[in-house]
């Protein structure tokens, strides 16, 4: 493993001061206080407003637009159909670098042309001199369709004669691959035990507060662009627009103002993007789209729907052997988003933090008639850790053993690490037995049975249920300009000791502003309210790749890291100079440099700083390089890419994991299911501000167990969104959520400065087992099985009914339970 020797040489202060401090957001009082600016909030002169006229067909071919009827009406300035978009403009580059790792390629332009392939997909726009103008004239604007027939479940998307959503690639299959360790064959066959089964989770998508929303303004006179964006990755998107529309990437500058929330959902290539920067150049005139909640359930894309089916073989003693996995994914319709990719990463996760030493995944990414998929938080860790708990409890309820002790006889244990997993990926640290015994201990495991007990003696059902989770995280994916585990940052200081942080990682709401600011308070000595942090700008901050994958903090904030300490040892030398010490034996903070073991001995922060801007060439200051500002890229060590190994390849150089446990109480009548209590045991590494860590953990909790319990985008047989609007997508609120206890658990990663792993998609994966585990658990007479997401009351209460008449079935036969290796459902091609 190779990377950038100064992570391992270098350490930070034996001390720390602001690292670890429970700082509130840089930005909250302003943003409490509703002085936040959003691109909706933007009302430059001479604005223009769009709005997009979107397929009503799942898949179709368009025969003609006529848009002459719109164009005639008051305020409308221009319709821009999709023949236009395709003779001036060049298809959207892919996020994620589709032929790097060996799957179909795809056009995708800012407009549809020749056919539709989803309800939603953007086919012509308005733009007008205002909103309303814009809405009537999409209602005059008419397409001609010739309907096809739409493919819409990914199972029948394999079968021989299904209707192609891209008809030259002659399958529907985007993306296909194996990954195989050992003999799974020849372990399944000695096996004690061989269990099979099917997982299932449905679609989901983010819901952030704030739609996406984007402002171009052509200047030309300058001939520059200037856009404003609801993104996640403001660097990435200019290069893409950049290719695009065909202009030179420094005549464009994209800035990313306050974002409402994007759990992934807000990353580049959308088609407005391009569409909305298009009008302006031609026009000559801010234009700018708000979507609406309507397109937004339908365009922005959604996430998570896999079928995974299993076999399983183990010993009488609780030790898997070998797993065997056929992953089917349906991603929707190609796209330039990165979406699809989640599918290689649950894939690669298999399995887990559990030791097999046989595995065989095999993976189909599957296109369909539906919305693309999109990034959503979790990434597909969540849904993947979600599939090896289940197996796990498959497995421990087939021994009748306590499946915690199955768990604590498969982990990884802490003397292996770095480990490397099957897929390729290099797991850095961990302690899995140790977070385990913590949560059940905080959740009081060894006296709920007695609880139980009494709950069902007044006629309550509780369940104890837990699980967990691995967290890869800093995603770095072969021959993408948009994924990569490197980042840059830009520390200054200006003469009156004041300090700018500049920063190619960007906040979407989550805070990482604030663990910037600490880490450079911590390396310069300084109080945190002398450091700013700008980010989100092309213009002033250094090349980065934007907020995903929790790297604010292990790939932005080592890179902050990486600058601030060449600051600090331009002052430390000149600090050391000024007290005629060797500045080996200074040490720095409250905004002096002082002797080690002598504090009283010092020199101040701002005096050192006056000394190196004002004395360029007296006898303290001269023999450093003038001025205090410094830029550095810090690329992870531990990242390679071995494509031509099966796909393998490590692509994440940190591995954050948790446990939690669940009580619920189910309602054998109703199905219905409450949460009690939840707690969580994290290991996010060093933890930067853990006032922040623990809000990121309470939001991925809730974003969980609505998944769990609620949350499902449908889609009827044509190709139609059942869910369209929040009445009839549910999203969880504070009143169905219970107290989170959090703990927090450190086993630093070796392959950052401080040690952090990253706490953005940490919470997810376990949530999802535990409650899935504390529902079964509230039946324990019941051979109660839920492998289908999400638990709605229906569900529960038909998967209780059915464990009922099997249970009646075995008393009425007399049945024996029986032997280790039953198989339940099937795997495709076995009999």
């Amino acid at each position: 493993m190779t990377g950038d020797p100064e992570v391992r040489t270098k350490t930070p202060p034996e001390s720390l001061r602001q690292v670890g401090s429970p700082h509130s957001s840089l930005h909250s009082r302003r943003l409490v206080a509703g002085k936040g600016v959003y691109v909706a909030d933007m009302l430059p002169e001479g604005l223009l407003h769009m709005m997009v006229l979107r397929s009503p067909f799942a898949h179709a071919r368009i025969r003609g637009v006529d848009a002459s009827r719109a164009s005639n009406l008051p305020g409308i300035v221009d319709v821009i159909v999709g023949d236009e978009i395709r003779s001036r403009t060049a298809p959207i580059p892919e996020g994620w670098d589709t032929a790097a790792v060996g799957a179909r390629q795809f056009k995708c332009y800012a407009l549809c042309v020749d056919r539709v392939r989803y309800v939603g997909e953007a086919v012509a726009a308005i733009v007008a001199e205002s909103r309303y103008a814009a809405d009537l004239a999409l209602e005059q604007i008419e397409v001609d369709y010739e309907p096809l027939t739409p493919v819409t479940d990914a199972v029948q998307a394999l079968d021989p004669g299904a209707p192609l959503v891209e008809p030259e690639w002659g399958t529907n299959i985007l993306a296909e691959r194996t990954l195989e360790t050992g003999d799974v064959t020849g372990a399944m066959a000695q096996a004690e035990g061989v269990l099979e089964g099917r997982i299932s989770s449905q679609r989901t998508t983010g819901v952030p507060i704030e739609t996406r929303g984007v402002l171009a303004h052509c200047d030309p006179d300058r001939g520059s662009l200037t856009i404003w964006d609801s993104t996640q990755n403001p660097h990435p998107l200019r290069v893409y627009l950049a290719e695009t529309l065909g202009l030179d990437e420094s005549k464009i500058r994209v800035i990313q103002p306050d974002v409402g929330g994007a759990f992934g959902l807000k990353q580049p290539t959308f088609q407005e993007e391009p569409l909305v920067a298009y009008a302006s150049l031609k026009l000559g005139r801010p234009v700018r789209w708000i979507e609406e909640r309507s397109e937004n359930f339908q365009a922005t894309g959604h996430a998570k729907e896999m079928i995974a089916e299993y076999r399983v073989a183990f010993t009488s003693g609780g030790r898997i052997t070998a797993l065997d996995m056929e992953i089917l994914a349906d991603v929707g319709a190609p796209s330039s988003l990165v979406g699809w990719g989640m599918t290689f990463t649950a894939s690669g996760l298999v399995p887990g933090p559990y030791k097999v030493p046989n595995t065989r995944v095999r993976l189909r990414t599957v296109v369909t008639n539906k919305c693309p998929w999109n990034a959503y938080r979790g990434f597909g860790k969540d849904v993947a850790n979600l599939w090896l708990e289940r197996i796990v409890d498959h497995v421990a309820r087939e021994l009748g053993m306590d499946p915690a002790e199955v768990r604590r006889r498969n982990f990884i244990q802490p003397d292996e690490f770095p480990y490397q997993l099957n897929a390729g990926g290099v797991v850095d640290s961990g302690n899995y037995e140790a977070s385990l015994n913590r949560v059940l201990e905080l959740i009081g495991c060894e006296h709920f049975p007695e609880e139980q007990r009494l709950a069902r003696r007044q006629g309550r059902h509780l369940g104890l249920g837990f699980g967990h989770e691995l967290s890869p995280e800093g995603c770095a994916m072969p021959g993408s300009v948009m994924v990569s585990a490197y980042d840059g940052a830009t520390v200054r200081i200006d003469p009156s000791g004041r300090v700018t942080v500049l920063s190619g990682i960007t906040s979407p709401g989550n805070g990482n502003e604030t663990a910037l600011a600490q880490i450079a308070a911590e390396m310069l000595g300084c109080d945190l309210d002398v450091v700013r942090v700008l980010q989100g700008d092309t213009l002033v901050c250094p090349w980065g790749l934007g907020n995903y994958s929790s790297r604010g903090v292990i790939i932005g904030g080592s890179a902050v890291y990486l600058a601030a300490s060449q600051l600090r040892d331009k002052l430390l030398e000149v600090a050391g100079s000024m007290l005629e010490v060797d500045p080996l034996d200074l040490d720095l903070g409250e905004g002096r440099f002082y002797l080690r073991g002598a504090p009283s001995r010092f020199v101040a922060f701002q005096t050192v700083v006056d000394e190196i801007y004002k004395h360029p060439y007296g006898r303290h200051a001269g023999s450093v390089e003038a001025g205090l500002e410094a830029t550095r890229y810090f690329r992870a060590p531990n990242v390679y890419h071995q494509p031509a190994k099966q796909g393998r390849f490590n692509a994440y150089p940190t591995w954050p994991s948790a446990a939690a446990a669940c009580v619920a109480e189910v309602d054998p009548e109703t199905g219905i299911v409450r949460v009690i209590r939840y707690c969580l045991v994290d290991d996010v590494g060093t933890i930067v501000n853990p006032k922040l860590v623990d809000a990121n953990l309470h939001g991925a909790t809730v974003q969980a167990l609505g998944a769990a319990l609620y949350e499902q985008i449908q889609y009827d047989d044509s190709g139609q969104l059942l869910t369209a609007t929040l009445m009839d997508y549910t999203i969880p609120t504070a009143i169905e959520m219970p107290l989170f206890e959090i703990q927090h658990q450190t086993t630093p990663s070796p392959f950052t400065p401080f040690g952090t792993k990253g706490a953005g998609e940490s919470g997810i994966g376990c949530a999802l087992a535990a409650l899935c585990s504390a529902i079964e658990n509230a039946f324990p007479e019941l051979d109660l099985r839920l492998t289908e997401l999400p638990l709605t009351p229906n569900r529960v209460w038909k998967a209780i009914r059915e464990a009922e008449a099997r249970s009646r079935s075995e008393h009425a036969s007399a049945s024996v339970k029986p032997p280790i290796g039953r198989r339940v459902g099937g795997v495709k091609g076995e009999s």
